[in-house]
């Protein structure tokens, strides 16, 4: 559609000049005052006014101070007679104009004026409603998390009440006269049931940690010993034979949410119990500066690594044989994506071939 564009003129020659230069490429309305031009304001939506200065009952100015009111985004050209520098900054500022033109005015310069001013409006409804579709969509995309929140919520609670029962049961079973058979029957039946509990209880962790508004207080906490003790938790439960060595600051004094650090040095530990070699090291090394402090693990895998390691921080990548269900949910990295976030650090991951390293960077507190 071509744009509609206003002149107004007191003079009736003047405007049936601008209506002959303009009418070939657009919707042409024309007023001879102000008074009649915002009547037609009223009826009509204009792309771009052109305006005469000097006119009787209402200057150009004084009219677009009134047409920016009704049509703000109309882009308003002022046409004038004036040769006094001062008088027109004004009339601009007063008025809010794009651009004057002094009279009388050449075709080709009105031409290439109108073009760029209609340029610059379809820029700008360009981006009103570019802007429009991003408050919209922001607003879905809100609406959408607290769905699947609650969603997520809802789902583990429910999950949770069954398991409870199952965990209830596989325990009153244990204390029955059970022949060997029946004995690994239960034992299943609970390392199953145990492994669906973790997995609700991480992803019920990630939908809390990324909701999270406030945090836990702050406490020092002396890391070497802290991770010594969590080592020495997680090896008891596991058959693989590995040695966990520190290097760098073993008396690093650190200030953090210890429940979290907490969680996310398990997450590290037990993702080196998973995936290292059997009888081999895990190198923890420590780093403080005045600024920052970090954790590095580092271990040799005991299958070779993909080559993205950003997959591996997703929640519900899966690992393995997805057939045969020999991976993960993907979940325990993701935790510590999450806490990590929320803490202020960051985490970063290299992967070459078989040796796995894995940094947690935090900011001072």
């Amino acid at each position: 559609m071509k744009h509609h564009v206003l002149c107004i003129d007191d003079e009736t020659h003047n405007l049936e000049a601008l209506e002959r230069l303009l009418r070939k490429n657009y919707q042409v309305t024309t007023a001879s005052s102000g008074v009649l031009a915002l009547k037609q304001m009223d009826d009509h939506a204009f792309s771009v006014i052109i305006s005469d200065q000097k006119m009787p009952e209402m200057t150009g100015v004084e009219f677009f101070v009134k047409a920016r009111k009704k049509q703000p985004d109309a882009i308003r050209i002022l046409l004038t007679g004036y040769t006094d520098l001062e008088s027109v900054i004004g009339a601009i500022n007063e008025g809010q104009i794009y651009r004057y033109i002094t009279k009388p005015w050449e075709p080709e310069e009105l031409l290439t004026t109108l073009k760029q001013a209609l340029e610059y409006f379809d820029l700008k409804q360009l981006v009103q409603r570019q802007n429009e579709e991003l408050v919209s969509a922001n607003k879905a995309l809100k609406s959408l998390d607290k769905l699947k929140t609650d969603f997520m919520l809802l789902v583990n609670h429910e999950l949770k009440t069954p398991l409870t029962g199952i965990f209830s049961y596989v325990q009153l079973l244990n204390e029955e006269n059970l022949n060997d058979d029946q004995q690994l029957y239960i034992q299943k039946i609970a390392k199953n049931t145990q492994r669906l509990q973790d997995l609700i209880n991480d992803t019920l962790l990630i939908t809390r940690l990324k909701s999270q508004n406030s945090l836990e207080p702050s406490e020092e906490v002396l890391i070497a010993p802290f991770v010594e003790s969590i080592w020495q938790d997680i090896q008891a439960n596991n058959k693989k034979d590995l040695q966990l060595v520190i290097k760098g600051q073993r008396d690093s004094l650190l200030k953090a949410q210890k429940k979290y650090l907490e969680i996310l040095l398990k997450k590290l530990i037990q993702n080196c119990f998973d995936h290292a070699k059997n009888q081999s090291d895990i190198e923890l090394s420590i780093d403080e500066t005045t600024l920052s402090w970090s954790l590095q693990f580092k271990n040799q895998s005991d299958k070779e690594l993909p080559q993205e390691s950003a997959d591996l921080m997703m929640a519900f990548k899966k690992t393995g044989d997805i057939l045969n269900h020999t991976g993960g949910a993907g979940l325990g990295l993701a935790v510590v994506q999450s806490i990590t976030q929320m803490l202020g650090g960051q985490l970063a991951i290299e992967c070459d071939k078989y040796q796995f390293a894995i940094q947690v960077n935090f900011p001072k507190i």
